[in-house]
């Protein structure tokens, strides 16, 4: 097996396509806990935001994967899923009550739904299956980084409002940055008319617009109801930084911290009364650890889906969901610790948390290439994206519920439970992912 062939030149636009979307993405997305506490919500709305637009995005990556195996013409609905999210995302910025950002964060997801098979499709016809899982881990790796600038071009722009503008408003001032988050996704678009040339035929099959899972072996089911199944535990990591923002608010530990380091405390100082202050120093913080998770997800999506090449894609995902398993656990136990540790903590988890991704998200698309034929591919992915949303909108609400529930019930632990049940449904995942998929020999597709 020649693990040292180059990744194509295709593989390589698609990422930097991916670095400008996530950028641009990850320019808000950080922000939105924080935004819908501003607008006078919390955690049971942020579930339901969430879980719709998951679940929209991944209706849409069925019938995307099906269109693309039909006409052969992937790099058109890569095209139109990624214009769709550049003109919508922004508009997170007017909202003007938290149950509008549904509507916004459905039309971002449409955009995504219609791209992401495709896009997995065509990657998977442009590279050798020897190097399937570092081609895939490749894209992850470039989508990371654009996860890593766009927390930066945030806070950045945070800054500048609020320093160089005078700006008091901090929730103007998170208005004017979702907004100008179309910048980063124009060059997405961009790149990807110019600069990604198609390699799969333009003919596509000739059957007619027909759906069955028949047409896949069992052992494919049985992953696509094992993705689900871990899915029900897996929220969105929405819910991560909101657990953040609730312990860094709790403890003020991070206004502590800044007014302790005099250069720091005098820039902060023209942020307007001590509330004020309080507000835009948590605010600010939230991408900051957004940026350093995405670093680590950035430096480690290549190596370790490369790694499944070698010893294999079912070893090396459930590294990734035992990895998983732990930092729920933790994140469920993080408010038992005392209050300045919890920031500590808080960094160490987002590590451990990041290799979880840099395991398992490009492993596990190479996976589904691995267990079926090119002409079928489209509709693999499809239907993986869709399980994976399947799960997306019960996952995220039924999170939601308990952390709320809970919270009222114990005060103080509603997260507790909440991570404690992702947790435990990983585990489960683990398990059967052992027992019941059996992994292809390379060469068999």
């Amino acid at each position: 097996m020649n693990n040292n062939k180059k990744i194509p030149q295709a593989v390589i636009m698609l990422g930097l396509v991916s670095l400008f979307t996530d950028a641009a993405s990850e320019m808000i997305y950080p922000l939105i806990p924080v935004y819908i506490a501003a607008l006078g919500s919390g955690a049971i709305l942020l579930g339901i935001i969430e879980g719709i637009a998951e679940t929209t995005s991944s209706m849409l990556k069925l019938i995307s994967g099906i269109l693309s195996d039909k006409t052969g013409k992937r790099k058109l609905y890569v095209i139109i899923g990624y214009s769709i999210s550049t003109l919508f995302r922004p508009l997170t910025g007017i909202v003007s009550s938290a149950w509008q950002i549904i509507i916004v964060r459905m039309f971002d997801r449409v955009g995504k739904g219609i791209r992401t098979a495709p896009r997995d499709a065509l990657i998977a016809s442009s590279v050798d299956e020897s190097i399937r899982g570092r081609a895939y881990g490749f894209e992850r790796a470039m989508d990371n980084i654009g996860a890593v600038v766009g927390p930066i071009l945030a806070i950045i722009t945070l800054l500048i409002l609020f320093i160089g503008f005078g700006l008091k408003d901090s929730l103007l001032a998170l208005r004017w940055t979702f907004l100008l988050a179309i910048i980063p996704g124009i060059l997405a678009v961009l790149t990807l008319v110019l600069f990604v040339k198609e390699s799969v035929s333009s003919n596509g099959n000739k059957n007619s617009f027909t759906f069955s899972l028949k047409k896949f072996d069992k052992n494919f089911r049985n992953y696509l109801l094992i993705m689900i199944l871990f899915t029900l535990g897996n929220s969105s990591d929405a819910f991560l930084l909101f657990r953040v923002e609730e312990a860094i608010h709790k403890s003020g530990a991070v206004v502590k911290l800044v007014s302790s380091i005099p250069s720091l405390n005098q820039m902060v100082s023209n942020f307007g009364d001590e509330a004020a202050r309080s507000n835009i120093i948590n605010i600010l913080f939230l991408p900051l650890v957004w940026a350093f998770f995405h670093i680590i997800k950035a430096v480690f999506s290549t190596p370790l889906g490369a790694l499944s090449d070698k010893i294999g894609r079912k070893i090396v995902i459930n590294i990734g969901w035992g990895i998983y398993t732990f930092v729920y656990i933790a994140f469920a136990l993080l408010v038992f610790l005392p209050p300045n540790l919890q920031i500590l903590a808080t960094f160490v988890l987002f590590a451990i948390y990041a290799l979880f991704y840099a395991f398992t998200e490009g492993t596990e698309k190479a996976f589904v290439a691995d267990l079926v034929s090119d002409e079928k591919r489209g509709t693999a992915f499809g239907l993986f994206n869709f399980s994976v949303g399947l799960g997306a909108l019960p996952a995220s609400i039924i999170f939601g519920i308990l952390y709320s529930y809970f919270d009222k019930v114990i005060p103080g632990y509603g997260g507790t439970v909440a991570f404690g049940f992702g947790g435990t449904i990983a585990l489960i995942s683990m398990i059967l992912l052992s027992v019941k998929i059996k992994e292809p020999s390379r060469g068999s597709h």
